[in-house]
């Protein structure tokens, strides 16, 4: 409910702006490119407030909790397991301003395309009159093309940033296992 709201009055500022500038400014955009780009901008903030916050406040409490936790049951044994957080915490610290550059290029790319989409529903009468269809549509394809594309050059910044994690999960719980091994051997030996 939260996101709506902040949603509705972040697109409500962003009208308000924009019809504060001058005109000259607004028949510089081309059509349909201001309102997309409110729509895509409103519908991240939207999801990002509703889910991932949500989420986030999950998953770090979660954290939080389990290292307490941990500490108290064995600090040694916590130390060794939350070693390896430094270093994913230092791979997202790096690969998200790419992750970023990225996905803004995405967006772009989106924005391109509803901006020919809306070029095209504004003008469909013209546009079948002069038999343009298909020549717009391949316009609209071509930047849908470019925003897949785009998309894809963002997979091995995902694939490199998901690796070390799941890579310092697996290893730590094999010492971790090799740990207990060891403690048990020493218990063994010494009460048998």
């Amino acid at each position: 409910m939260a996101s709506l709201r902040i949603s509705a009055a972040v697109r409500l500022e962003y009208m308000r702006c924009l019809f504060r500038q001058p005109i000259s400014t607004l028949d510089a955009l081309p059509p349909g490119q201001t309102a997309a780009i409110i729509t895509i901008t409103a519908s991240v903030l939207q999801v990002g407030i509703s889910e991932k916050l949500s989420q986030f406040l999950q998953s770090s409490s979660l954290v939080i909790t389990a290292v307490v936790i941990a500490f108290a049951y064995s600090w040694t044994l916590t130390l060794v397991t939350s070693s390896g957080l430094v270093l994913i915490i230092a791979v997202y610290g790096i690969t998200t301003p790419f992750m970023v550059k990225l996905l803004g290029e995405v967006q772009h790319a989106d924005i391109q395309a509803s901006t020919v989409a809306n070029e095209i529903f504004g003008s469909i009468r013209m546009v079948a009159a002069c038999g343009a269809e298909s020549k717009m549509a391949k316009r609209y394809a071509g930047w849908v093309d470019e925003s897949r594309r785009r998309g894809l050059r963002m997979s091995p910044i995902v694939a490199l940033q998901q690796a070390p994690g799941k890579q310092i999960i697996l290893t730590r719980r094999k010492a971790n296992c090799y740990r207990n091994l060891l403690t048990c051997q020493v218990f063994f030996a010494i009460y048998a």
